[in-house]
């Protein structure tokens, strides 16, 4: 009974060892099959050698058989659970080399295509990839290329103090950083202010925009100077009234400051020079009116001129008045007593240095309205500076009328502001008032904006603007 369970389980493995002969293997096959019923699982249970605990085979030490019996090789059995051999891992997925994406507008790719049976597919020849030649694009030498603008090249700040001053004191928006000279066109000189001369020019990108400019030298070492080129800028820039010069734009570059200003037709001084005679008084009134209006905001705005006369009274060719030059302003809430302005306009306090207030402006402003009438100022015929100082200071007569004959209103306002004691001097509004009683009790005439527009286009009738 051992022999034949033993060989049934040596032939339950053929792969393990070699199949016995015919003759052997038939006795121990009718031997097995008439041990074993039908429902009698594969898997022997109760073979010598193995032992088995809940269904799980174990190895136990086989008994040594007895004298006389035949010795069989005992074989190892598979272990249902024993550890199985690493399957080697596979491969990633890739994809194929070569792929087209099918067009479903023009076919349907789940349709699969049938050959033709008329004409059998021939095997097509593998197509070659066709190369096209790349296109060369034309060789371009390098350097400054002629469609794209170059930038201007940083400028060095050669006043750096000053202009952060001059930033400070304008808008922005009047602030200009590029060359003025690539900027205007057509520069001529018209005259000279305080702080520089003055020249007109026209825009570069607007032939119609024609402006004044003044141009300034900045000197660091010169404190003075430049404070009065800031007060200038900071006045036209900042100060907006009909009858004062304005700033269009400025800017510093190199050594020089660049004011623009709008341009006028003329100044009273230059009108002077091309006629033979004074103004007449019903337009010198309306020119005098327009200025005290622009003189009356200067000082309420705290800022007196300093150096009113007819070069600085320009005319539009529309009869506009308005007052230019501020280089010499100076505020009125300081102490105010050192000689500045033109000798002939100047007051007799501001001579002597004594301190004074903006009533010197209505001195300046009589002396004025004698220059318009007469086409001269009183003293006209002194050239030295302290001939002129001491005639005002101990001069036999007051200064006066000579080659006109004002009205008596007009002769007492003139009496009135050239007071030599400044306290007692009227202000700008007195002046303005009494002129307008004058005018309304019809002791004055006073012009029109059109009569001055007409008058000035007919003495420039034939000079090119």
């Amino acid at each position: 009974m051992l022999r034949a369970t033993r060989h049934t389980l040596i032939s339950e493995s053929p792969a393990m060892v070699d199949r016995p002969s015919s003759t052997h293997s038939q006795s121990t096959a009718q031997l097995s099959n008439a041990a074993r019923p039908s429902h009698t699982p594969r898997r022997p249970t109760n073979v010598p050698g193995i032992r088995t605990t809940r269904g799980k085979p174990s190895v136990t030490p086989t008994p040594i058989p007895a004298a006389g019996q035949p010795i069989l090789p005992i074989l190892p059995i598979p272990v249902p659970n024993a550890a199985k051999t690493p399957v080697a891992s596979k491969k990633p997925w890739l994809p194929a080399g070569r792929w087209e994406m099918p067009d479903v507008l023009k076919t349907n790719p789940l349709t699969p295509t049938t050959p033709s049976p008329t004409s059998p597919a021939a095997p097509s020849a593998p197509k070659k990839k066709e190369t096209q030649t790349p296109v060369l694009k034309p060789w371009i030498p390098v350097g400054r290329s002629p469609g794209i603008p170059v930038p201007p090249a940083p400028v060095k700040k050669s006043h750096p103090i000053f202009e952060n001053k001059m930033r400070k004191s304008l808008p922005k928006s009047k602030i200009m950083n590029v060359d003025p000279q690539t900027q205007y066109v057509g520069f001529k000189k018209i005259g000279s202010g305080a702080n520089g001369a003055v020249v007109k020019a026209t825009k570069r990108n607007n032939n119609k925009e024609r402006l004044a400019i003044k141009r300034c030298f900045i000197d660091d070492s010169d404190t003075p100077h430049l404070a009065y080129i800031l007060r200038e800028l900071r006045i036209m820039g900042c100060l907006n009234h009909e009858n004062l010069i304005s700033l269009r734009e400025a800017t510093l570059w190199g050594d020089y400051v660049w004011m623009a200003m709008e341009l006028m037709r003329c100044s009273v001084f230059g009108l002077l020079c091309n006629i033979s005679t004074g103004l007449p008084e019903d337009l010198a009134v309306y020119v005098l009116k327009q200025s005290l209006n622009g003189i009356i905001y200067l000082h309420n705005r705290g800022y007196m001129h300093r150096d009113i006369k007819c070069e600085n009274l320009l005319l539009g060719s529309n009869g506009e008045v308005k007052l230019a030059d501020f280089g010499l302003a100076s505020p009125t809430n300081r102490m105010n007593n050192m000689r500045l302005g033109t000798a002939k306009w100047m007051a007799p306090e501001v001579i002597r240095e004594l301190q004074y207030t903006e009533s010197v402006d209505i001195w300046s402003l009589g002396i004025t309205t004698i220059e318009m009438m007469d086409r001269v100022p009183p003293l006209y015929y002194l050239e030295q500076t302290d001939d002129i100082f001491a005639e005002i200071l101990w001069g036999s007569r007051p200064p006066f009328f000579t080659f006109s004959s004002p009205s008596e209103a007009m002769a007492a306002i003139v009496r009135w502001m050239l007071n030599v004691e400044g306290p007692r001097r009227p202000s700008a509004v007195l002046v303005l008032e009494e002129y307008d009683i004058a005018i309304r009790n019809g002791n004055l005439k006073c012009g029109t904006i059109e009569d001055l527009a007409r008058f000035v286009q007919q003495v420039f009738e034939n000079t090119p603007a």
